[in-house]
């Protein structure tokens, strides 16, 4: 687990179970970060969304960093490479 956000009671339950009290972020061993080389080398599972796009009850979404494409400008000025 990368981290989790609690939800306030006004959030709307899971389809699945009927509840759903918090947002949980994690990697798996075969993720891009563990396997730069992998099944997500250029592209991203379908549940995965940028975590710069979350925000308190508003949905995170895909960004074409998260499904592989090239580093933020600001990655590129400190020399950061992809895949982290």
């Amino acid at each position: 687990m990368v981290g989790y956000a609690i939800l306030g009671p006004e959030a709307k339950a899971s389809r699945a179970s009927g509840t759903f009290r918090r947002r949980v972020f994690w990697l798996l061993p075969h993720d891009r970060d563990s396997e730069p080389d992998g099944l997500y080398a250029k592209s991203a599972p379908a549940e995965a969304v940028d975590p710069r796009t979350l925000e308190p009850r508003v949905k995170g979404y895909k960004t074409e960093r998260s499904e592989g494409g090239p580093p933020s400008a600001a990655m590129q000025e400190l020399g950061i490479q992809l895949p982290l």
